[in-house]
Order: structure tokens, then sequence, then C-alpha cells
């Protein structure tokens, strides 16, 4: 029993070695724009403020937030592509109001530009458009991408081992985690 329950935490302390990898997301305000200028676009209202910013491997992966009323239909704004590429993790909700909410996210290596999407919008037998717009994001609340580097650094640390050769016992793996006391796996 006793040995279940070191693996069990030994196991825990390794799971949250790979969390620690990724810094944690971050809220960062964000302009949507009409494509190519700096007048606010009239689709702005839809993208909800705050996006999530993360850093992985160097990047930014950056999640939004997309809310349409239930007026509109059911999912009338989809977003096809974001910076270049389609739109990663999609996830589709409605809330208890019946409106859409869209979550998705992207990953760059940088915001400093605007970021460019291609959004489809339809309205059943009102309107049909694809359309780009623009999203500049405050970079003075983004994340810094060397948190990554650190994070590795920590979990590189907290993952060495030691092997001790106790006097009747087979050999023992001496596991010290972060912010715990070393853990004896027999």
């Amino acid at each position: 029993m006793q040995k279940r329950a070191v693996v069990i935490m030994a196991m825990t302390g390794l799971l949250g070695l790979t969390l620690a990898t990724t810094a944690q997301a971050k809220s960062v305000n964000y302009q949507a724009l009409t494509y190519g200028t700096t007048k606010t676009s009239i689709a702005s209202k839809y993208f909800v403020k705050p996006a999530k910013v993360a850093v992985k491997n160097k990047h930014y992966v950056v999640t939004m937030h997309l809310k349409t009323a239930k007026a509109l239909g059911k999912y009338p704004v989809q977003v096809l592509r974001v910076n270049g590429a389609k739109p990663q993790h999609v996830r589709k909700v409605r809330d208890k109001a019946d409106n859409s909410n869209i979550y998705y996210s992207f990953t760059t290596k940088s915001l400093k530009r605007a970021v460019t999407a291609k959004l489809s919008i339809n309205v059943l037998h009102v309107y049909h458009a694809t359309h780009a717009i623009s999203f500049k994001f405050k970079t003075s609340q983004l994340p810094k991408l060397t948190a990554h580097v650190r994070m590795v650094t920590q979990a590189k640390h907290a993952s060495n081992t030691k092997t001790v050769t106790p006097a009747k016992k087979g050999p023992t793996l001496l596991l010290t985690l972060p912010r715990s006391t070393p853990l004896v796996v027999a």
C-alpha cells in the first residue's frame, strides 16, 4: 500500500512537470479592426474580450471567443482562417439563452503586427458574405516568450534522480520533486 501511494505521488509529480512546459494563459485585450485600417470593425461586438494568450514552444497560442445572438441563427459567423491557417481547437457551444459561442485558437511567433482572419457571415435570408478582419493585440499585456524557457529549466532541474543502495534491499530510486520532500520508491 505504501509503495502504491509513493508511486502515485511520483506519477503526479511527473505529470506536473509535463504541464509546466506551457506558461499560464494571460488575458490580453485586443481590437477587431476593419481589414487594412485602424477603424473598429462592425463585427467587433461579436468578439468577446479579452483573449487568452499562452506561450508554448516559443510561440503564442491565442484563444478567442466569438459570440452571436440567438436572433441571428445558429453560428452565423464562422472563422475560416486566422493568421494564414485554419483555426485550431474549435469548440461550438450554445449557452442558456441559446446564443452561439465559438471558441478557437491560433499559434503565432509574434503579435506585434495585426493578425488577419477571414470570416464567413451567413444570417439566413438576410446576409451572406465573406470578409477579412484584423486583430491588434495590446502587446504590453503579452506573456514573455522566454517564460517557456524558464519553466523548462525548472522542470529539468526538478527531474534529477539519484540511486541509493540500502544495506538489505535492492536499489532504491530517489526522486526530488519541486516544492516537496524527496520521495523514495523501493
